[in-house]
């Protein structure tokens, strides 16, 4: 007979030692688990008391679910894992384009300058704070008032102090005041051809110059001239 059952520590037993042991630190019961205690009830039901064909029938029918919704289970992890290599090769299709990304970082390279872009929901006096690595600001930049709408930056490099700073990585904050002094919510954008691209995690990271950015923060593939057939 069967002694214990539970949830996440089971066993199967019997005095006479007929019953296969299950494994003792699963967290759930699996199908071949679910046929092996059925198996078993059989085979150790007392001849003066069989098992009640009703409730046979019931654990029949348990198990047929049991095992359609390990079906559906597995087809939604094919079709999972299917789209999954769809995006990854359509992904291979931006290589080369420029995209626009949510991220406040610039890429600046030598003898160039580092763009980025924002968004203004209303009209707005709008200045660029540029920071280091470490975040220490080294450059504000005005940019007078702005009308609603997207808007592209450039920055040349320089601090200040008019110091040309080394080619590397420098983030960006945007500051936008309303006509009544009040400070909007403005979200960066990273703009920038895409240089290469990671397939090895799940997601696909893109890099513009040397930024790193994930497929999700995606928000517009454009084709430039150059690149019109």
């Amino acid at each position: 007979m069967i002694e214990k059952l539970g949830t996440e520590n089971f066993s199967v037993s019997s005095d006479e030692g007929g019953l296969l042991p299950l494994a003792r630190s699963k967290k759930g019961l699996g199908r071949d688990d679910f046929l092996t205690l059925l198996v078993a009830q059989l085979r150790h039901q007392d001849p003066l008391n069989p098992l009640d064909s009703t409730q046979f029938t019931a654990q029949l029918a348990a198990f047929s679910s049991l095992e359609q919704l390990f079906n559906v289970n597995e087809n939604l992890e094919e079709l999972k894992h299917s789209d999954e290599k769809a995006v990854r090769l359509q992904t291979l299709g931006i290589l080369g384009k420029e995209i626009v990304a949510r991220g406040d970082v610039l890429s600046l390279k030598e003898r160039a300058a580092a763009k980025g872009r924002f968004t203004l929901d209303s009209p707005a006096d709008c200045s660029i704070r540029i920071t280091d690595s470490n975040g220490y600001p080294i450059r504000h930049i005005k940019l007078g008032i702005l009308s609603p709408g997207e808007h592209t930056f450039q920055w040349d490099g320089r601090d200040d102090a008019g110091i040309r700073q080394s080619q590397g990585l420098y983030g960006y904050q945007v500051t936008a005041v309303d006509e009544g002094g009040q400070v909007l919510d403005v979200e960066p954008r990273i703009i920038g051809r895409v240089s290469g691209i990671n397939l090895e995690d799940p997601s696909p990271l893109l890099y513009v110059d040397d930024i790193p950015i994930s497929i999700g923060n995606v928000l517009d593939v454009m084709v430039t001239e150059e690149q019109t057939p």
